[in-house]
Protein backbone atom coordinates (compact mmCIF):
# COMPACT_ATOMS: atom_id res chain seq x y z
CA UNK A 1 0.00 0.00 0.00
CA UNK A 2 1.42 3.12 -0.67
CA UNK A 3 0.26 7.11 -0.69
CA UNK A 4 0.42 9.24 -3.45
CA UNK A 5 1.05 12.97 -4.08
CA UNK A 6 -0.35 13.99 -7.46
CA UNK A 7 -0.96 17.55 -8.99
CA UNK A 8 -4.81 18.00 -10.27
CA UNK A 9 -6.95 20.43 -12.21
CA UNK A 10 -10.85 20.70 -11.15
CA UNK A 11 -13.38 20.32 -14.20
CA UNK A 12 -16.29 22.31 -13.56
CA UNK A 13 -18.21 21.20 -16.41
CA UNK A 14 -17.94 17.38 -14.84
CA UNK A 15 -17.25 18.45 -11.09
CA UNK A 16 -14.13 15.96 -11.29
CA UNK A 17 -10.39 16.08 -10.50
CA UNK A 18 -8.70 15.54 -12.99
CA UNK A 19 -4.68 15.12 -13.70
CA UNK A 20 -3.04 17.66 -15.83
CA UNK A 21 -2.47 16.43 -19.22
CA UNK A 22 1.35 16.64 -19.26
CA UNK A 23 1.06 14.67 -15.52
CA UNK A 24 -0.90 11.49 -17.19
CA UNK A 25 1.70 11.67 -20.05
CA UNK A 26 4.55 11.14 -18.23
CA UNK A 27 3.24 9.93 -14.31
CA UNK A 28 6.86 9.09 -12.92
CA UNK A 29 7.83 12.71 -13.13
CA UNK A 30 4.50 13.96 -11.59
CA UNK A 31 3.99 11.54 -8.63
CA UNK A 32 5.59 11.16 -5.03
CA UNK A 33 4.87 7.79 -3.88
CA UNK A 34 5.63 6.92 -0.44
CA UNK A 35 4.93 3.76 1.67
CA UNK A 36 1.75 4.56 3.92
CA UNK A 37 3.53 5.17 7.16
CA UNK A 38 5.79 7.81 5.72
CA UNK A 39 2.83 8.94 3.47
CA UNK A 40 0.92 10.04 6.94
CA UNK A 41 4.41 10.93 8.39
CA UNK A 42 4.12 13.56 5.59
CA UNK A 43 0.59 14.22 6.09
CA UNK A 44 0.96 14.68 9.48
CA UNK A 45 4.30 16.63 8.60
CA UNK A 46 2.17 19.53 6.66
CA UNK A 47 -0.48 19.77 9.74
CA UNK A 48 -3.43 17.91 7.50
CA UNK A 49 -5.53 14.93 9.15
CA UNK A 50 -3.47 11.53 8.77
CA UNK A 51 -6.51 10.90 6.29
CA UNK A 52 -4.89 8.92 3.36
CA UNK A 53 -7.30 9.98 1.30
CA UNK A 54 -8.03 13.79 1.16
CA UNK A 55 -10.21 16.53 -1.04
CA UNK A 56 -7.02 18.23 -2.83
CA UNK A 57 -5.90 20.93 -1.76
CA UNK A 58 -5.18 24.56 -4.08
CA UNK A 59 -1.80 24.49 -5.15
CA UNK A 60 -0.52 27.83 -3.77
CA UNK A 61 -1.86 26.32 0.17
CA UNK A 62 -0.65 23.20 -0.39
CA UNK A 63 3.08 25.00 -1.37
CA UNK A 64 2.78 26.64 1.76
CA UNK A 65 2.39 23.90 3.67
CA UNK A 66 4.71 21.85 2.30
CA UNK A 67 7.37 25.68 2.60
CA UNK A 68 6.30 25.76 6.35
CA UNK A 69 7.43 22.04 7.01
CA UNK A 70 10.24 22.13 5.25
CA UNK A 71 11.30 25.20 7.45
CA UNK A 72 10.46 23.14 10.73
CA UNK A 73 12.83 19.88 9.26
CA UNK A 74 16.21 22.57 8.97
CA UNK A 75 16.89 22.33 12.23
CA UNK A 76 16.26 18.63 13.15
CA UNK A 77 16.21 15.29 10.88
CA UNK A 78 13.75 12.60 11.47
CA UNK A 79 14.94 10.40 13.23
CA UNK A 80 16.06 6.15 11.95
CA UNK A 81 13.30 3.78 12.43
CA UNK A 82 14.94 0.32 12.01
CA UNK A 83 12.87 -2.20 10.42
CA UNK A 84 10.65 -4.97 12.40
CA UNK A 85 8.46 -7.83 11.70
CA UNK A 86 5.11 -8.16 13.29
CA UNK A 87 4.29 -12.01 12.98
CA UNK A 88 1.51 -13.28 15.78
CA UNK A 89 0.53 -16.89 15.11
CA UNK A 90 -1.70 -17.72 12.09
CA UNK A 91 -2.07 -14.26 11.26
CA UNK A 92 -1.20 -11.70 8.61
CA UNK A 93 2.75 -10.72 9.18
CA UNK A 94 3.15 -7.54 8.23
CA UNK A 95 7.18 -6.08 7.46
CA UNK A 96 7.46 -2.58 8.47
CA UNK A 97 11.02 -1.43 6.36
CA UNK A 98 12.02 1.16 8.95
CA UNK A 99 13.70 4.77 7.38
CA UNK A 100 16.83 6.46 7.45
CA UNK A 101 17.64 9.44 9.30
CA UNK A 102 16.50 12.88 7.69
CA UNK A 103 14.63 10.56 5.32
CA UNK A 104 10.85 12.92 6.28
CA UNK A 105 13.16 16.01 5.15
CA UNK A 106 14.28 14.28 2.00
CA UNK A 107 10.74 13.43 1.00
CA UNK A 108 9.16 17.52 1.43
CA UNK A 109 11.79 18.23 -0.40
CA UNK A 110 11.11 15.74 -3.33
CA UNK A 111 7.48 16.59 -2.68
CA UNK A 112 8.58 20.91 -2.93
CA UNK A 113 9.98 19.78 -6.45
CA UNK A 114 7.00 18.32 -7.85
CA UNK A 115 4.88 21.46 -6.49
CA UNK A 116 6.85 23.40 -9.04
CA UNK A 117 6.65 21.02 -11.00
CA UNK A 118 3.06 20.81 -11.17
CA UNK A 119 2.60 24.33 -11.37
CA UNK A 120 4.79 24.95 -14.37
CA UNK A 121 1.88 22.11 -16.26
CA UNK A 122 -0.97 24.35 -15.04
CA UNK A 123 -1.98 22.41 -11.72
CA UNK A 124 -4.09 24.30 -9.15
CA UNK A 125 -3.97 21.45 -6.42
CA UNK A 126 -2.22 19.33 -5.20
CA UNK A 127 -3.81 15.93 -3.58
CA UNK A 128 -2.93 12.56 -1.95
CA UNK A 129 -4.32 9.06 -1.92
Amino acid sequence: MSICFTPHIHDPASDLWLRPPAARADPESFELSLSNGNGIAILLALGLAPDPVGEPCPIDRFASLVTAALRQRLARRSPERAAWMDAPDGQLTIIHCGRREGHIGDCLGELARLVQRSRAIGATHGGWG
